[in-house]
C-alpha cells in the first residue's frame, strides 16, 4: 500500500534483460496499481509525449517536464498496468495497492527539484533511465474479464507474465475452490469472514495469504478484495 501525501518522484524500472545487463540482478520490475482512494482531480504520471530518443533527451535536458510527462486523472477503483520501461509517478492525494515483480531496481528521473533540509537534491539516474525507458510510449490495453455468480462478482484486470490481479466483490456466502498455486489477498472495503478449518475475521486494511495446499474455502460477508496470484509466464 502506498499513501502519497505529496507527488512522488518520476521513475522507471528496467526489464529483465536490462536488469541483468546494468545491475547484475535477475529481475526487472513490471508492476500494476489499483487505486484504493483518490482526492478530486488527483493524477498520476504514466508515460511521456516524446516521439524519439533525441526528443526525449532534449526535453529532459531543457527541464521541459510539463511538456514531456503524460498525466492521467484517476479515481477510486481505477487499475493501471505499468510494464517495465514505463515512465511513471504517483501523484499527491492517492492511495494505491501495488502489485509488482520481485525487484527493487529503480531509476529516478525527476524529483520536482526538491531539496532536503540541507539544501541537497536527491540523486537522479538519468543515464540508466535513458537506456531502459520505452520511446515512444505505448499504452498497454488489457482486456478486463468479468464473471458473476450469485453472491460473488469477479473482475480480472490482468493475467500477465508476472502476475494475475483480480477484484472480488463478496455479497453474502461464497464457496470457492483453489485454482491457483497461491493467493495474496487484500481487503479494500467492508468486512467479513474467511472459513476453512478455522474462522478468520476480516475487515478493510487486512491482508492474508492462501498458500499452496488449500483446496476449498468459504468467504462470508459484504467486502471487496484485490487478489493477486502467479502469472501465465
Amino acid at each position: 500500500m502506498i499513501d502519497a501525501n505529496d507527488d512522488l518522484s518520476v521513475q522507471v524500472h528496467p526489464d529483465d534483460f536490462n536488469a541483468r545487463e546494468q545491475s547484475g540482478e535477475s529481475n526487472g520490475k513490471t508492476e500494476c496499481w489499483y487505486v484504493v482512494h483518490a482526492e478530486p482531480n488527483s493524477e498520476i504520471v504514466l508515460g511521456h509525449h516524446a516521439k524519439s530518443i533525441v526528443e526525449f533527451s532534449e526535453m529532459v535536458e531543457n527541464d521541459a517536464w510539463e511538456q514531456l510527462l503524460r498525466k492521467v486523472k484517476v479515481k477510486q477503483g481505477d487499475f493501471f498496468y505499468v510494464p517495465s520501461g514505463t515512465l511513471h509517478a504517483i501523484g499527491k492525494g492517492i492511495v494505491i495497492l501495488e502489485i509488482q515483480q520481485n525487484s527493487d531496481i529503480t531509476y529516478r528521473v525527476y524529483d520536482y527539484d526538491r531539496k532536503d533540509a540541507n539544501g541537497k537534491a536527491r540523486p537522479l539516474h538519468l543515464d540508466e533511465a535513458m537506456k531502459v525507458t520505452q520511446v515512444p510510449h505505448m499504452e498497454t490495453i488489457q482486456e478486463v474479464i468479468s464473471q458473476q455468480k450469485e453472491a460473488f462478482q469477479l473482475k480480472r484486470f490482468i493475467e500477465g507474465d508476472y502476475f494475475t490481479v483480480e477484484h472480488w466483490n463478496v455479497m453474502g456466502t461464497v464457496d470457492l475452490t483453489m485454482e491457483r498455486t497461491y493467493l495474496l489477498c487484500s481487503v479494500i472495503a467492508g468486512e467479513g469472514k474467511l472459513f476453512m478449518e478455522n474462522t478468520y475475521y476480516l475487515r478493510k486494511g487486512d491482508h492474508f495469504i492462501l498458500p499452496a495446499g488449500i483446496t476449498n474455502y468459504r468467504l462470508i460477508g459484504e467486502m471487496e478484495l484485490v487478489v493477486a496470484s502467479e502469472g501465465k509466464g
